[in-house]
């Protein structure tokens, strides 16, 4: 099994003084599915996972999987390195719209009228409160929304001895934060949020959590009707050109009995994408990558060439 530190399509960074926002990468010829490139951050004296999160564009959850020797509940050593997961198979699904695939808490926007896709990191539904997986549309948006708090919120916070108001106008005080895109779905948002710390994390009732730095450069360019797809893969696979990789991530907890989730189910994805093609595969690999779930591509094979 190899590291994936090779070619890789490599992003436009979108930066300011002190952070990096989204990274848009040209869409790939359809034998290839890598974006972007693994990186290593040296801790600052002020930086936190969330700092780092942000600076990268990743969530929680992807810098806890890929640095299993660091107790992220605790402050960061000075000058220690954190390795940040800037790389990506693309989803098994038609590129086009925008992808939500909520085990790995990311989502891929294939932006209208260009040869790009963006990508970010979101926060999803807790357990027993995930967005339907389904398809949908993107139906309208709104900035500086106003929230109603649906009764499931308001009987949540009523037994932590809050009461919420039947509205909530926009301000600092609104979960929504400064944008919102509604889609098909009733009652679930793509949105802003005032809590930078759960994206990455299973802590809405729903909705997808953006990082408002994020949502600011993606909410001009939505408009009703795009697609969406919300998705359950937590095993992604994908050909670089003669390369084949997989891609692992912890599937959602009320589905971690699913087929897809063992590593029979993985067995039986990299079967059916390598059915038509004699490849040489690392089965070996493939488990140890099925167990430890970092959420990187890994390399697991490589195209057999006839003479």
């Amino acid at each position: 099994m190899k590291s994936t530190l090779g070619k890789a399509f490599f992003p436009t960074l979108l930066l300011t003084s002190a952070q990096i926002f989204a990274a848009t990468y040209l869409v790939p010829p359809e034998n290839k599915s890598l974006i972007g490139q693994v990186q290593y951050s040296s801790v600052g004296s002020s930086d936190t996972i969330v700092t780092i999160s942000q600076k990268y564009n990743v969530g929680h959850n992807a810098i806890e999987a890929v640095n299993p020797q660091l107790n992220l509940s605790k402050k960061l050593s000075y000058f220690s390195t954190v390795k940040v997961p800037t790389q990506h198979l693309l989803p098994n699904q038609p590129r086009e719209g925008i992808i939500v695939n909520l085990p790995e808490m990311r989502m891929y926007y294939f932006i209208p009228g260009t040869n790009k896709v963006a990508t970010y990191p979101i926060g999803i539904g807790k357990i027993g409160k995930t967005i339907p997986i389904r398809k949908a549309v993107i139906t309208k948006k709104a900035k500086d929304p106003v929230w109603i708090p649906p009764e499931d919120i308001r009987e949540f916070n009523l037994a932590q001895g809050v009461v919420l108001p039947q509205v909530m106008p926009p301000g600092p005080d609104n979960p929504l934060g400064p944008y919102a895109i509604y889609m098909s779905i009733p009652t679930y948002l793509i949105h802003s949020t005032i809590f930078p710390e759960s994206v990455g994390k299973r802590a809405s009732f729903g909705c997808i959590r953006m990082y408002e730095s994020d949502i600011k450069e993606f909410f001009p360019t939505i408009n009703s009707g795009i697609p969406i797809a919300i998705i359950n893969s937590p095993i992604k696979v994908g050909w670089q050109e003669d390369h084949l990789y997989v891609e692992a991530h912890k599937p959602l907890d009320e589905h971690d009995k699913a087929f897809d989730t063992t590593l029979v189910g993985t067995v039986s994805l990299v079967s059916n994408l390598t059915k038509n093609q004699d490849t040489l595969v690392d089965w070996q690999g493939i488990a140890f990558i099925e167990k430890a779930r970092d959420g990187l591509p890994h390399e697991v094979g490589v195209k057999i060439k006839k003479n």
